[in-house]
């Protein structure tokens, strides 16, 4: 063999030879960062089971020690607000929720409706209250004093008659349904990461987050409508 041709096969060799250690190392850092890639996968898996078992507990716990859960519906014709149907204007409950209609009012411990009325700010209009004595709504985090709470409001011409304990019905949901009501009302609040100290009656107690609903009567009677 010449010598040109000794040197030529060498020179293969050794590109051959690099090639095949580049090509190896590439392979070895690609499966190092797989492989990195599905331990975090896996520990962040673990970390939110933890956490979603954690929150399911408390959700357990909520609902063992708060009173039995009630369901608000109702049906009132004549409300300025609501989506004329029919040529009528109506709030009225449905589940699930389709266009047009409103979601229930979920209360503990109910045992009686009232409907009150305030002056609107329009001289025509009543705002009509509707009351349901409990001990206040799931979204008030926790049960309070029982009295009469404002579970909806109507917006309704001063000529039509006062609804009527018929309009409403109370429906006792059972210990499942309640539990399922819980967990819809906590990750509809789309807390991060379930925080829950983020919700609730205080910064750091309680499952269901608060706002400027159901008030009481006294409460309601004050607010401009």
């Amino acid at each position: 063999m010449s010598k040109r041709k000794i040197f030529t096969a060498l020179v293969s060799i050794g590109v051959a030879l690099c090639l095949g250690a580049c090509h190896s190392d590439a392979d070895n850092v690609a499966q190092a960062e797989n492989d990195l890639k599905q331990a975090y996968a896996a520990k962040v898996t673990d970390e939110q089971s933890q956490k979603d078992k954690e929150v399911q507990e408390q959700i357990r716990q909520y609902v063992e020690e708060t009173p039995n859960l009630y369901r608000i519906t109702w049906k009132v014709c004549g409300d300025y607000r609501s989506r004329l149907r029919d040529g009528v204007r109506c709030s009225e409950t449905k589940i699930p929720k389709t266009k047009g209609y409103v979601d229930p009012v979920y209360v503990w411990a109910a045992n009686g409706v009232q409907f009150v009325n305030k002056q609107h700010f329009v001289n025509s209009y009543w705002a009509t209250g509707l009351f349901v004595k409990s001990k206040g709504c799931l979204n008030s985090g926790k049960p309070k004093q029982e009295q009469f709470y404002n579970v909806k409001n109507f917006t309704r011409d001063k000529t039509n008659a006062v609804p009527t304990a018929a309009n409403v019905k109370i429906e006792a949901l059972s210990k499942q349904e309640k539990q399922t009501v819980v967990e819809f009302a906590f990750k509809d609040a789309e807390v991060e990461n379930y925080a829950l100290k983020n919700f609730g009656v205080s910064a750091t107690t309680g499952l269901i987050p608060t706002g400027k609903t159901c008030l009481t009567l006294d409460e309601w009677k004050k607010t401009q409508s």
